[in-house]
């Protein structure tokens, strides 16, 4: 009996170990199931992810390099402004020609990425009388266009809209097009953006410009130069005499004082822009007086829209445009020396030891006064002259904008 339930015993014991051994491979299996799915997952997902980036990131950034060789082609034309569009390919020339590798299209680059996967920018040019029809559909969909006139009464070329495509292209057979079997396009991004020309261009040629005639106030030791070529003080007639007084007190041009039938002093009169436009293109915006660039670095626009007051500690230095929405004060003591065109939104108090060369124009008031030493303002075309040449040239004035583009 003891022996037939010690063996009864042995057989359940054997029965649970092969019970042990089935849950045991079962659980293994769903382990690496679970390990493989989840690794094959994630190299779809970092697939997915990748190609996700050459098709439309890299696409992205081909259309925006496409942007900057076009604002760069205008910015080098001798001719300013730009009226027609129209890069060219001319490799018999000497030295050859080599702005773009299709003109009949416009602007048009090509550079390898990896192995067989390319990338490609298009600028189109406008060309009415394109002879290929369906290419003329597409180029009146995605071409440039001079749209001065829509912006008001500007100049033809003062104002461009520029459309660049981007693609990210595999390139399998090098003899034909970038889109033509068996190549074939990854990915196609379309951005466009306006560039448009800053005039600097003062109400009048003199060293201060003031809305206001009687709102002009020159006193102790405080000097306005308008030199041979311009005059001292430029203002609307009508609106009262500059006031001229005290010790060493002076203003000289050629007249010293020009009262003048109109006179604009607007945003858009003198920069050619809006203000929001303005804002839009300028290199630094400031919305914090602590912000503002001390020296301001070299032929750069500067745009404040808070009212500033210069002091030693931060003295208003450099060259370039500085264009201030608020009252402003050069303080006493500041060592202030600027060089290009200050535009005051607001009244401007400018104190001694100061120099400001080239122009100033204040829609305010504005006193000039010195003490122990002189504040002064003198008009210098050769500065305005300088900066109309480095920022009057073409400049992005809007967003980089992504409208939805159709495939080719």
């Amino acid at each position: 009996m003891r022996h037939f339930q010690e063996s009864s015993l042995r057989d359940d014991r054997a029965g649970e170990r092969g019970v042990a051994l089935i849950l045991g491979i079962m659980f293994t299996v769903i382990v690496v199931g679970i390990t493989v799915t989840g690794a094959l997952v994630m190299r779809a997902h970092q697939q997915q992810t990748k190609v996700s980036f050459v098709a439309h990131g890299q696409a992205v950034q081909f259309a925006r390099s496409g942007l900057i060789e076009a604002l760069g082609w205008c910015r080098k034309q001798t001719s300013q402004p730009v009226t027609a569009f129209a890069p060219q390919l001319d490799t018999a020339s000497t030295p050859p020609i080599l702005e773009t590798i299709d003109p009949d299209i416009g602007l048009v680059r090509e550079f390898q990425i990896t192995n067989s996967i390319w990338g490609r920018y298009e600028v189109w040019k406008p060309w009415p009388g394109d002879p290929d029809a369906a290419r003329s559909v597409w180029r009146t969909q995605m071409e440039c266009e001079d749209v001065s006139g829509m912006r008001g009464n500007l100049s033809p070329g003062s104002i461009w809209r520029i459309r660049s495509l981007g693609y990210v292209f595999q390139r399998v057979d090098p003899n034909r097009a970038f889109n033509v079997a068996p190549n074939h396009v990854i990915g196609q991004e379309m951005v466009e953006v306006e560039a448009r020309r800053l005039a600097l261009q003062p109400p009048g040629q003199a060293a201060v410009c003031s809305r206001v005639g009687g709102s002009v106030s020159v006193q102790t030791r405080g000097r306005i130069i308008g030199g041979s070529v311009a005059a001292g003080i430029y203002y609307l007639n009508g609106t009262g005499t500059p006031s001229v007084s005290g010790t060493g007190s002076s203003v000289t041009g050629t007249p010293n004082q020009s009262a003048a039938t109109t006179y604009a002093d607007g945003f858009e009169e003198v920069f050619g822009v809006s203000q929001t436009e303005l804002t839009a293109m300028a290199d630094y915006v400031i919305t914090n007086a602590a912000d503002f660039p001390s020296p301001v670095p070299v032929d750069t626009l500067v745009f404040s829209t808070v009212g500033m007051t210069f002091t030693a500690a931060k003295p208003l230095k450099g060259t370039g445009v500085v264009a201030i929405v608020g009252n402003t004060t050069i303080g006493a003591g500041s060592y202030s020396a600027f060089s290009g065109l200050l535009y005051v939104q607001g009244n401007l108090t400018i104190r001694e030891p100061s120099e400001i060369q080239g122009a100033v124009v204040v829609t305010g008031t504005i006193t000039v006064q010195g003490a122990s030493d002189y504040a002064t303002v003198t008009y210098d075309d050769t500065i305005l002259a300088h900066l109309r040449q480095e920022l009057g040239t073409y400049r992005l004035s809007s967003a980089v904008a992504r409208p939805m583009a159709q495939d080719r």
